[in-house]
């Protein structure tokens, strides 16, 4: 098989079989696919932090590091070295499930989202160039909700499936818009697929094509986040911790 991409780079740093030189550049390939979404979430949480505290005459994180830029980090070795308990009532085997699910639907997304143009090397930077791309993106963003559904159920708690209730309600709302809104550049593109459709902009972006299908898609993703203004569903004063019981 022909080696293309981040193999032909291992290639030319002097691994000669190329059998070797493919594992290794699927193994970087896998790699900067999960991390740099992984590292790129972080700063952007400390941005996000800071612009609040502005906006409410705070200063915002600022004791770890400087200017507060490792306190993300701080929160996540917090995080981690949390006991994690699960009720005794609870089904073990979804409810530990549930956050698996959810954290690899994110993760999965990045798998169809081509990194470079396809005239470098059609394949080369996107980790599966699908026909169904676009379907795949929808399908596999639609098992956050299957995995908010599940955690409050299996938890066995009235309250936690009462707060998952809630989580459903709204992101089933805003996922049938939001659909509409991506197929908007599916029949603009003629494909499914996310290269075809990131080809297809190289001379005019869609969004200058279908002004309202990008502010309906920008609305719908910001209400499919769970964040301010469209963060009701926790209802932390009702519930304790919101839907996080």
């Amino acid at each position: 098989m022909e080696c293309v991409g981040l193999c032909e780079f291992v290639s030319n740093l002097g691994v000669a079989d190329p059998s070797i030189a493919r594992f290794i550049g699927l193994l970087i390939g896998v790699i900067l696919v999960t991390g740099i979404p992984l590292i790129t979430v972080i700063w952007l949480i400390w941005v996000e932090r800071k612009i609040a505290a502005r906006i409410q005459d705070r200063i915002g994180p600022n004791r770890v590091g400087p200017f507060g830029l490792i306190q993300t980090f701080a929160d996540l070795v917090k995080l981690l070295l949390k006991e994690d308990i699960t009720p005794q009532a609870a089904d073990r085997l979804l409810y530990n499930a549930a956050p698996i699910i959810s954290f690899a639907s994110v993760v999965l997304i990045w798998g169809v989202i081509p990194y470079a143009p396809a005239s470098v090397e059609p394949g080369a930077y996107v980790g599966a160039n699908l026909d169904i791309g676009a379907l795949y993106f929808i399908a596999v963003a639609s098992l956050g909700t299957l995995a908010v559904m599940t955690a409050g159920w299996a938890s066995n708690n009235k309250y936690a499936l009462l707060g998952a209730f809630r989580v459903v309600a709204l992101l089933v709302s805003y996922e049938i818009p939001l659909v509409f809104a991506l197929l908007i550049p599916v029949m603009l593109a003629g494909s499914m697929s996310l290269v075809d459709i990131i080809n297809a902009q190289s001379h005019m972006w869609f969004i200058f094509m279908a002004p309202l299908a990008a502010v309906l898609f920008f609305i719908s993703s910001q209400a499919e986040t769970g964040r301010a203004p469209f963060d009701l569903i926790e209802a932390e004063s009702e519930l304790v911790a919101g839907f996080n019981i």
